[in-house]
């Protein structure tokens, strides 16, 4: 990182939009609607946001995804990651709650125009806080003393998007 000016345009808050494709591209996610009556108990947990303010709802399921995502699997790049992703299944939207006891249910919130403001994940995924937190963007109130703390756990983060092999994406 060259320096907090750069992290600050560099890691702007996102649009919805843009992480969507992150989720279903990279991350092989599916996209549900937040009125499917098969997630409905996820979406009834006290953190997830209100429904109000849910602005996408995904789904997780493929076990290479998950491995990488528990920090089992290292990178996308790895032979490991590659030889797991040849062996993962593609399931449809319809056969989705077959798959929900070990998926990771990701819910997305958007208060203004499009930009992530929240996110709530349920099941496994460590590593999705990393991913989400950047996808929140720097911000410059990470440059204040008092903050030190926050800003070395953002310089962390991008230290782990980037070791997965996904930090081109933001």
């Amino acid at each position: 990182m060259k320096s907090k000016t750069h992290a600050v345009n560099t890691f702007r808050p996102m649009k919805i939009e843009e992480i969507d494709s992150i989720l279903l591209n990279d991350l092989d996610a599916i996209k549900m609607e937040k009125e499917d009556e098969r997630i409905k108990f996820i979406l009834q947990d006290p953190y997830c946001p209100d429904k109000s303010d849910i602005h996408s709802v995904y789904v997780i399921y493929k076990r290479s995804i998950l491995n990488l995502l528990e920090g089992r699997i290292r990178s996308i790049h790895s032979y490991e990651f590659i030889n797991a992703k040849k062996k993962d299944r593609t399931i449809s939207k319809e056969d989705i709650e077959y798959v929900l006891e070990m998926a990771t249910v990701v819910v997305l919130e958007s208060e203004h125009s499009g930009v992530l403001t929240n996110y709530y994940f349920s099941g496994v995924g460590e590593r999705l806080d990393c991913i989400f937190n950047l996808c929140l963007g720097y911000s410059s109130d990470l440059q204040k003393k008092e903050n030190k703390v926050s800003l070395q756990q953002f310089m962390n983060d991008i230290k782990i998007v980037e070791e997965m092999g996904l930090l081109e994406q933001f």
